[in-house]
């Protein structure tokens, strides 16, 4: 059944004014709405997320989601369409990473510092951690910076050493693996220690 609705849908495709009328009065291909939730999420969506929202059976989504996870790829578009965190979420297509980081510079690096990058560095692969231990590491005290993390939502407090002082611990947050692309920390890449 979801297949013979998808297929009705690809059967029907117009011109792109025809899509926009359609559109305008109301009729809203499935597939459009769907691609379209895609685009403006912020983070991963679930395909029971997306189902609620269009009042569509579950099953019929998931159809759809892949037909444009293979769509994306075949026809080689400049974003991909991935599972990530429990969900879906359009990320650039990796082929053309290069191009992408020579047009903005890396992303990261227009908002982070050197300093920065370092110490999320240090709570990724140490985490949890305490700021005297990030200080310790970098050998420079980081107070600022890690108070700028936090802000810009990379990490976050989570809880406090049982010691004097009760320290408060830091780790990653969801949002820092979604920039990196990411499911889990364990995801991270190996660090090669020099000798």
């Amino acid at each position: 059944m979801p297949e013979e609705k998808i297929k009705d849908l690809q059967e029907n495709k117009n011109s792109s004014f025809d899509l926009f009328d359609e559109l305008l009065k109301g009729k809203l291909p499935l597939k459009t709405c769907v691609e379209g939730i895609l685009f403006i999420a912020e983070s991963p969506v679930s395909s029971k997320e997306i189902a609620k929202v269009l009042n569509i059976d579950e099953e019929l989504i998931i159809e759809i989601i892949n037909q444009l996870e293979k769509e994306y790829l075949e026809t080689e578009r400049g974003f991909i369409l991935r599972r990530i965190g429990g969900g879906y979420r359009l990320y650039s297509n990796p082929s053309i990473s290069e191009i992408l980081k020579e047009f903005v510079n890396t992303n990261i690096k227009v908002h982070l510092t050197q300093a920065a990058l370092e110490t999320l560095a240090i709570i990724a692969y140490k985490q949890p951690v305490t700021r005297s231990q990030i200080a310790e590491i970098r050998g420079v005290k980081n107070d600022s910076i890690v108070t700028s993390l936090v802000s810009k939502g990379l990490i976050k407090e989570a809880g406090r050493l049982k010691e004097p002082g009760n320290p408060i611990i830091y780790r990653t947050t969801e949002k820092f693996l979604e920039i990196l692309g990411i499911s889990s920390i364990d995801d991270l890449p190996l660090l090669k220690l020099s000798d």
